[in-house]
């Protein structure tokens, strides 16, 4: 009888990690979508020029 009541206590605990509502792919693989940031558009005309290097005279 302990052996049934294990048995069914974890045939229940392995039916209640099931999720009856649907999750909706997009909303999933919106979280991966990459954005673009500064810079990645291509367009340079934008940015400001480097700052000149920097000459150490010992």
């Amino acid at each position: 009888m302990k052996k049934v009541f294990i048995a069914l206590t974890a045939l229940v605990l392995n039916i209640s990690m099931f999720s009856c509502s649907v999750d909706s792919v997009d909303a999933n693989d919106a979280l991966y979508e990459t954005q673009a940031t500064e810079g990645d558009d291509g367009d340079d005309e934008d940015l400001p020029p480097p700052p000149p290097p920097i000459i150490l005279l010992d």
